[in-house]
C-alpha cells in the first residue's frame, strides 16, 4: 500500500501532493517553511528531504543493507541539521546529520535494545525528546544535546507516554498517554515541575502546536483532525474551545502522521490505495511502534 504526503489547508482541501510512487511517512516540516523532510520506504527506511516550492527530493542517510532502518527525522532549531532514529543489527541509536546532506553522521545516543523514537528538539537548540520502551511501557525522555548528553526521564508513569512536542517558546510539552484507558492529549510545563492539562477530550493523539503556540492540533480516534485554542504564559496555559477541522484519512503505523507550521496548511500521510479510507486509532499501539 502506498502512502502519499498531501499538503491540505485548514479546511482539509488537498493543495499538492509529494510527487513519485514511493510510500512516504512522517513528515516534517524544516522551521523556515521551505523544506520538508520524511521517510521513504523502500524495503527498508531512509530520510529524505524535498523543496516545498519544487518537487526536488534528496537522500540524507543511506542504509547500509537491509538490516538498518533510518526514520523518524528532526529539524534543528535552526534548519542547519537533522536528528534522527536509526535501527541497525536490532539496536536502536540517535544520529544526526547536516540537513544539505553534507559530511558525516554523528553519533548522538550509541544504539541500545530498547525500542526507542526521536519525537521533537527543543526551540532552544539543547534536548532531543524521545520516547523509549521499558518493561512494556512507554516513557518520554529528554537527550541534553549539549555537555555530557545524559538522557533522563521527562515523564514516567504506570501508563504509556508517546509523541512529545515542545511549544514553540519551549515551556511546555504536549504529548498523548493511555492513562484514562484510551489515548488522550495532555500538556505539561518544561522542564516543570507542574500539573498536567489535558487538551482532548473524545481521545486524541500526535499533538503539535501552531507556530505562534495558539493552536495545539492533534488526531482524534474517529480519524478527525481536531485544533484546540490555546492561551499560554510564561507560568499558565488555558485550554480553549477544541474544533474538529476535517476528517484527516490519515495512515496510522504507530508513526508521526502528519505535521502543521502555520496554522493554514499540514502535509498529512494517507493512504494512496485508498485515500477515503480513515484508519482507527487502536489504544494498544505497542506492537505498531516496533518497526
Amino acid at each position: 500500500m502506498d502512502q502519499k504526503l498531501i499538503w491540505v489547508d485548514r479546511t482539509g482541501k488537498t493543495l499538492d501532493e509529494v510527487p513519485g510512487p514511493d510510500a512516504f511517512d512522517e513528515p516534517r516540516i524544516s522551521p523556515d517553511d521551505k523544506k520538508l523532510s520524511f521517510t521513504l520506504l523502500t524495503g527498508r527506511r531512509d530520510i529524505w528531504t524535498e523543496d516545498v516550492a519544487r518537487p526536488v527530493k534528496t537522500r540524507l542517510t543511506f542504509g547500509a543493507a537491509s538490516a538498518q532502518s533510518d526514520q523518524s527525522p528532526l529539524w534543528s532549531p535552526d534548519g542547519h541539521w537533522i536528528a534522527y532514529t536509526s535501527v541497525r543489527g536490532g539496536k536502536f541509536g540517535f544520529y544526526r546529520k547536516a540537513s544539505d546532506g553534507s559530511g558525516s553522521e554523528e553519533v548522538l545516543a550509541e544504539p541500545v535494545l530498547e525500542p526507542r523514537y526521536t519525537a521533537d528538539w527543543s526551540p532552544d537548540g539543547k534536548y532531543v525528546a524521545y520516547y523509549e520502551l521499558d518493561h512494556g511501557i512507554w516513557e518520554i525522555r529528554m537527550l541534553p544535546i549539549v555537555g555530557e548528553r545524559k538522557p533522563f526521564v521527562f515523564l514516567q508513569s504506570a501508563f504509556s507516554q508517546t509523541f512529545p512536542r515542545f511549544s514553540p517558546d519551549g515551556k511546555w510539552v504536549a504529548y498523548s498517554s493511555s492513562e484514562s484507558g484510551r489515548l488522550e492529549v495532555y500538556v505539561v510545563p518544561f522542564p516543570g515541575p507542574g500539573g498536567k492539562r489535558q487538551v482532548s477530550t473524545g481521545g486524541g493523539t500526535q499533538p503539535s502546536w501552531r507556530r505562534d503556540g495558539k493552536e495545539i492540533y492533534y488526531l482524534g480516534p474517529d480519524d478527525k483532525f481536531m485544533a484546540a485554542q490555546i492561551k499560554a504564559t510564561d507560568s499558565s496555559l488555558e485550554i480553549g474551545p477544541v474544533s474538529s477541522l476535517f476528517d484527516a484519512h490519515s495512515f496510522r503505523a504507530g508513526s508521526w502522521s502528519y505535521d502543521a507550521a502555520d496554522g493554514r496548511r499540514f502535509i498529512i500521510n494517507r493512504s494512496g490505495d485508498e485515500p477515503g479510507a480513515a484508519m482507527n486509532l487502536v489504544v494498544n499501539w505497542d506492537v505498531g511502534l516496533k518497526k
